[in-house]
């Protein structure tokens, strides 16, 4: 394990492509994902596949991780939106400098709602670009503005997956795990 800590937030109706290749990725590369459901038991993605998080959202508030990811989906992110302790997790996260990643609908529906992007430069879904008003829109795929990081869409979850690699384990072991998923990157 590289001594890295990771937390991925799953709600209900979550974008299952975007949640299994951060996790996935992340791991490949040795770094320590926890996984925590806003809800107790298997959390159900947007198309119905269920996934069995390792703790309760409950059980991992107050604690430091070097990452903090919002997978998408419009329903999983309205609903972590909605959660004041997903809401508090993200402002300690950033007040501390440490790293969050969001993709798809999530640079939109909570980090631009809760006034988590003014003055960034991120991406998102394009379905969700007119929401962005606080921050300065960039069509990359993937984007890193200081410790945010942010992407668009299920297409785009293993290169944003990679970065995140890079950013807590460096260039040459994203480099490594790239190397069994052939990914195109940047």
């Amino acid at each position: 394990m590289s001594g890295r800590k990771v937390l991925v937030l799953l709600a209900p109706g979550y974008e299952e492509l975007e949640a299994v290749a951060v996790i996935d990725v992340l791991r490949r590369a040795g770094i320590d994902v926890t996984v925590a459901g806003l809800v107790t038991g298997p959390v159900p993605s947007a198309r119905g596949v269920k996934i069995v998080p390792d703790r309760y959202i409950d059980e991992v508030t107050g604690q430091d991780y070097d990452l903090v990811v919002l997978p998408g989906g419009i329903e999983g992110t309205e609903n972590l939106s909605r959660d004041e302790r997903v809401i508090g997790i993200l402002r300690d996260q950033l007040a501390s400098g440490r790293l969050v990643g969001a993709i798809c609908a999530a640079p939109a529906t909570v980090l631009e709602r809760h006034g988590m992007t003014r003055g960034r430069v991120i991406t998102c879904h394009p379905v969700c670009q007119d929401a962005i008003e606080q921050a300065e829109l960039s069509s990359e795929r993937v984007v890193q503005d200081g410790s945010l990081v942010t992407s668009q869409a299920p297409g785009t979850a293993v290169e944003f997956a990679l970065r995140l690699v890079e950013l807590l384990a460096g260039k040459e072991k994203m480099l490594e795990v790239n190397k069994g998923l052939l990914a195109r990157i940047q």
